[in-house]
């Protein structure tokens, strides 16, 4: 990759670092395949990401595929999307997340709790894992939460906010989500990522309401 594409970021970023991580995706809908394309053009070369669904017309306006990807599947497609914006095509795997290997971070992007309990499960089995940020959206709210598995206190903070899925917010089907929503959140976990390989300071919680343009930060 061209070294003068990062010359903007080269004294913000700890492009040594980051160019060395490994970042797990899992769930390329909205805010996976955002994030996904963001962070290879940020300079994240060590994607690996986890879906096995197919995209659909709905997904066009929100997700970051292309009309000619509707009916292929979202693995797929982003490996294209990522090589065409000029970044490092990932390790889009098209299948389900059970238990694979993971990465130094890991990025939730799912769209249930029981999704992400799995998730859960297996990060906190894999010592290699050093970072969980769980990104989830409604329509024009957004949360994301950072844990550190191996901090006994925020995995069991974390534990506490996996409800069940008939006990979370869930927005109509018509009315779930809306571009801008998964941008912010991409740019959120953009910004996580970076403060990681800066080993800097990370808030426990990021709360988002663009309806009031409320913003809350849980810190440490």
């Amino acid at each position: 990759m061209n070294d003068q594409y990062f010359v903007r970021q080269q004294d913000a970023v700890n492009m040594k670092r980051l160019t060395s991580l490994g970042v797990t995706i899992i769930g390329l809908g909205a805010i996976g395949s955002t994030c996904a394309v963001w962070l290879g053009k940020m300079g994240c070369v060590g994607i690996t990401a986890y879906d096995p669904d197919v995209i659909q017309d709905f997904n066009w306006s929100n997700q970051m595929y292309r009309d000619g990807d509707i009916g292929s599947l979202k693995a797929s497609a982003l490996i294209d999307v990522m090589e065409q914006f000029g970044g490092h095509a990932p390790n889009a795997i098209p299948r389900q997340y059970v238990d694979q290997p993971l990465t130094e971070v890991v990025i939730s992007a799912v769209d249930s709790m029981e999704s992400r309990k799995v998730i859960w499960k297996s990060v906190r089995d894999k010592a290699d894992v050093r970072l969980l940020l769980d990104a989830r959206m409604g329509l024009e709210t957004l949360v994301v939460w950072t844990v550190r598995p191996q901090i006994r206190e925020e995995r069991v903070v974390y534990s506490q906010s996996l409800v069940p899925d008939d006990q979370a917010l869930q927005e109509p089907c018509t009315a779930r989500t809306v571009c801008y929503t998964p941008l912010m959140a991409s740019s959120i976990l953009c910004s996580l990522v970076k403060r990681f390989v800066n080993d800097e300071e990370m808030p426990r919680r990021i709360v988002l309401d663009l309806a009031t343009f409320t913003l809350m930060v849980d810190p440490r």
